[in-house]
């Protein structure tokens, strides 16, 4: 929500001073930015991380990820048991006779060797299925602190900016009541007057639109928290810097994001090797014995496959190229990611840099500048146009002040959701779940 749209500018220009010697200034600046997050906030968060119901699905697809695993693990090819009984009745003899029937029984078991091991093709791109739903599990619950996070910074904000548009109100409803009896005392013309009057109204309808803008920011939180605790912890104001590791391709690694991508490639490179498998001529070995009348039969099997009619040469092909291809996503992610990191970074501590010294600097001075412009109209040494002009920039930069500082919370967040660091921040579990159950 702004204030006064007209005189934004002027407010914004009063910030952009301190981001333009932001190197300056962090030099000189005494602020330390705080390492962890408040006790209650952590609470809060881990809390909202046990009932989240994205966060069950996916313990669910863990579950799942898990049990394929153990199924691909388990051998591709079963034995095989095979039981024959054969009972041939006598045939006449030439001379009118009978001759002796032929009973045979016989009992065999085959077992199918898995010569190009699909069984360890499978089972690593079972696994590589599984770390991706770890890393995905870990990245969706950054993803719903950081969400959060981002919309407590909004209901904060805005439940701030609607105390300031109250305050701008009785200000301006103070302005108007001085002026209209100075106008009365002959001491203001009816230009002032109006000009009392219109700033009034214009505050009326600045605090109807706060107060709907605060609103809208509670009913967000409570539709992602399913409910907002009365003691709703508030943000701090101070944050910590943000640090990359000296070796920034090493620390990006262990990021979530390009884990997944680490796992896609790892499925779809044991795929050829699937692929390759499958070509094999596995070969089946049996092994029979029995009894025909009263003589022992003993026998042996062996069957190969001949792969001449379909040799499978295209399903490895298609698989090549679709390894081929995911590398490159592979790759392009994660520049993408390596450069929205070292963006992000550069932001985060230039919006930083720039709060501390508002903190430290700019917040005073603008409730010294509101006492003393009040005390120079009430005393006569300027006009209500200048003293409106002036209390309008003051009140103007006292909302950017809280704008920048949302700005550098929703900034923040993302930083610490891009590093993989805002659980550390804020000194909660992400529990993954059990292997056996799942939860």
């Amino acid at each position: 929500m702004k204030l006064f749209n007209p005189r934004q500018l002027a407010g914004w220009t009063y910030v952009l001073v301190f981001i333009g010697f932001s190197s300056l200034l962090r030099a000189e600046s005494t602020t330390t930015g705080i390492e962890t997050a408040p006790p209650a906030l952590s609470q809060l968060i881990q809390t909202s991380l046990a009932d989240n119901p994205a966060l069950i699905a996916l313990k669910a697809e863990l579950a799942s990820a898990r049990a394929g695993l153990r199924a691909a693990d388990q051998a591709v090819y079963n034995p095989e048991l095979e039981i024959d009984y054969e009972d041939i009745d006598g045939s006449k003899n030439p001379d009118g006779s009978i001759a002796e029937g032929t009973t045979t029984t016989s009992l065999g078991i085959s077992q199918t060797i898995d010569w190009g091991d699909q069984r360890g093709s499978r089972t690593a791109m079972a696994n590589a299925r599984l770390q991706k739903a770890l890393a995905s599990y870990r990245l969706s619950s950054l993803g719903f602190i950081n969400e959060v996070l981002s919309r407590q910074a909004q209901h904060q904000t805005q439940n701030e900016l609607a105390k300031l548009s109250m305050e701008t109100l009785n200000i301006m409803r103070e302005f108007k009541q001085i002026s209209e009896r100075r106008y009365k005392a002959g001491d203001l013309n009816q230009v002032e007057l109006n000009l009392a009057l219109l700033a009034y109204n214009q505050a009326l309808m600045q605090q109807a639109n706060a107060q709907a803008d605060a609103s809208q920011a509670r009913e967000s939180l409570r539709a992602l928290l399913g409910g907002i605790p009365s003691n709703m912890p508030a943000l701090p104001e101070q944050l910590p810097e943000a640090r990359l590791s000296n070796n920034l391709d090493t620390q990006l690694q262990k990021l979530p994001i390009i884990q997944i991508q680490t796992a896609d490639l790892q499925f779809a490179r044991q795929q050829i090797a699937l692929r390759k498998s499958e070509k094999a001529w596995n070969p089946t070995i049996g092994i029979r014995g029995g009894k025909e009348n009263d003589d022992s039969l003993l026998g042996f099997n062996l069957s190969i496959p001949l792969n001449v009619r379909n040799t499978f040469s295209a399903e490895v092909d298609a698989a090549r190229e679709d390894f081929i291809a995911t590398e490159q996503r592979a790759q392009l992610a994660y520049r993408d990611i390596r450069g929205q990191v070292i963006v992000a970074t550069e932001r985060y501590n230039n919006l930083l840099n720039a709060w501390n010294n508002w903190r430290e600097h700019s917040r005073s001075s603008v409730n010294q500048q509101l006492k003393l412009i009040k005390q120079l109209w009430q005393s006569g040494d300027i006009s209500a146009a200048d003293y409106l002009l002036q209390l309008k920039q003051a009140l103007e930069t006292q909302a950017t002040g809280l704008e920048l500082r949302n700005q550098l919370w929703q900034v923040a967040f993302d930083w610490m959701r891009l590093t993989d660091s805002l659980d550390h921040w804020l000194n909660v579990n992400i529990d993954i779940p059990n292997q056996k159950t799942g939860y």
